[in-house]
């Protein structure tokens, strides 16, 4: 890159940006003061080769960390195509934005804390162990990319049968309708 560009969208921590540039910090908060939010920006190269990427999350209502705000950034060289906007991972932003949250710090293992084992006692009926099965859902969803996977693991049972838990208590109506689509 010429040493004279206003904007530096690639990374480079060895070399001073000269004096008038913009760097991927200065751009996060004149787009917060913009369009509201907290950004963050990663240089061309580390998510994309050919542009930079700037990401806004918001908390959803099942309290997930969702993208909300995309900005992608190339130069003269590096033209934003179809196939660079193919290329954003959205559901691994979302991911990694989630599980890097202070949620793992104390909520998760609170919330697990509280709630009683996920198996089927004697006596319960089919409504209990629904309700049971969406408390335990509602725990890990806001921690992980896929909370049947972490339930079956954390619970020592195959995963098609945790499904089969989520979607009789989806039925029953204690957990929202699934996302449609390949989720990651």
């Amino acid at each position: 890159m010429a040493e004279d560009r206003k904007v530096r969208l690639d990374y480079d921590p060895h070399t001073k940006i000269p004096e008038g540039t913009l760097s991927i910090r200065h751009i996060e908060e004149a787009l917060g003061e913009l369009f509201g939010g907290e950004w963050s920006g990663r240089h061309r190269g580390r998510l994309l080769d050919d542009a930079a990427v700037f990401s806004r999350f918001s908390e959803s209502p099942s309290g997930r960390k969702v993208l909300t705000g995309l900005l992608l950034l190339g130069d003269a060289t590096s033209a934003i195509k179809g196939e660079t906007l193919r290329k954003v991972p959205v559901a691994r932003m979302e991911n990694s934005n989630n599980l890097t949250r202070s949620y793992w710090e104390g909520d998760l293992a609170a919330a697990l804390k509280d709630l009683p084992p996920l198996r089927r006692e004697a006596g319960m009926s089919a409504e209990q162990f629904s309700q049971l099965v969406a408390k335990h859902y509602e725990a890990w969803a806001p921690a992980v990319p896929s909370p049947a996977a972490a339930i079956a693991a954390e619970w020592g049972v195959k995963s098609a049968t945790v499904h089969s838990w989520i979607r009789e208590a989806r039925l029953r109506g204690y957990l929202p309708p699934a996302r449609q689509g390949r989720q990651g």
